[in-house]
C-alpha cells in the first residue's frame, strides 16, 4: 500500500510539474529566438556597414587612381601648365552639352582655354566665375573648333551636333580622308595649343563624322590647359 501511494505521489508530482517545465522550456525557447533574431539584425547591420565601407573604399581607390592619372599627365606635359578640376554639374540636352567645373578665376582660368580629359581635347571654357567655370563640349551645337586631319594635314572645322557625333566641315575641294584618320586641334587663330588629340574619322553616308577619343558622359576629372593664358588675355 505504501509503495502504491508513493508511486501515485511521484507520478502525480511529475504530471503536475509538466506545465511548469513546459512553460519554462517555452520561455527559454522564446528568449533564444529573440536573442537569435537580435543577433541576426546586429549581424545584418554590421554586414551592411561593412559593405558600405568596402564601397567607399572602392570609390576612394577609383578617385585616387583618376587623380594619379591627372598628376602623371601634368608631370608629363612639357609646358607643365595644366590645372586639374572636378566636374560638378552636367547640363545635357539633345543639342546643348556642357558641364560646370569647380575652379574659376581663383585658379587663373580664362574664357577660351582648352579643357582635356586625360590627354584628349573635349571642350573649352566659355563662362568663368570666381570658384566655378562652364565648359562647352565639342558635341555642343554651338561648338566650332579649328582642327587638322592627319596624315594628309587637311584643315577643317569640327562642328558639334548634340547627341550625334561631331562632323568635319569646310574641308578643301577634292579632299581624301579615310576611316581612322586622326583629328587634332590645329592651333589656328592661336586659340588652342596645336596637336591636342580629339578623335578619329568615321565616314557614314558621305558625312565625315569624328568619333571622340573620350566618352563625354563618363568624365569626372579634367585638365585645363593654361599654356595659352597670356595670349588669351
Amino acid at each position: 500500500f505504501r509503495a502504491i501511494i508513493k508511486d501515485t505521489i511521484y507520478r502525480g508530482s511529475l504530471i503536475v510539474s509538466l506545465p511548469s517545465k513546459g512553460f519554462n522550456n517555452s520561455t527559454n525557447y522564446i528568449k533564444d529566438h529573440i536573442n537569435l533574431y537580435n543577433n541576426y539584425n546586429k549581424l545584418k547591420r554590421e554586414n551592411s556597414e561593412l559593405k558600405n565601407n568596402i564601397s567607399k573604399s572602392d570609390f576612394l581607390e577609383l578617385e585616387n587612381s583618376q587623380l594619379r592619372k591627372l598628376i602623371e599627365e601634368q608631370a608629363a606635359s612639357s609646358s607643365n601648365n595644366y590645372v586639374s578640376a572636378r566636374v560638378m554639374l552636367d547640363k545635357q540636352s539633345p543639342y546643348l552639352n556642357s558641364f560646370i567645373i569647380n575652379i574659376g578665376r581663383n585658379k587663373k582660368i580664362k574664357n577660351g582655354l582648352a579643357v582635356l580629359e586625360e590627354k584628349n581635347f573635349i571642350g573649352r571654357i566659355v563662362d568663368v566665375n570666381y570658384f566655378s567655370s562652364r565648359v562647352l563640349l565639342v558635341s555642343d551645337l554651338n561648338s566650332k573648333i579649328p582642327v587638322v586631319i592627319e596624315p594628309n594635314g587637311y584643315h577643317a572645322i569640327l562642328s558639334g551636333h548634340g547627341k550625334k557625333p561631331p562632323t568635319l566641315e569646310y574641308l578643301p575641294k577634292n579632299y581624301k580622308i579615310n576611316n581612322g584618320d586622326k583629328v587634332y586641334t590645329s592651333g589656328k587663330g592661336r586659340i588652342f595649343s596645336p596637336g591636342i588629340p580629339i578623335g578619329e574619322v568615321n565616314i557614314e553616308n558621305n558625312i565625315a563624322n569624328v568619333l571622340l577619343f573620350s566618352n563625354l558622359d563618363q568624365v569626372t576629372f579634367v585638365n585645363v590647359d593654361i599654356n595659352n593664358i597670356d595670349r588669351n588675355k
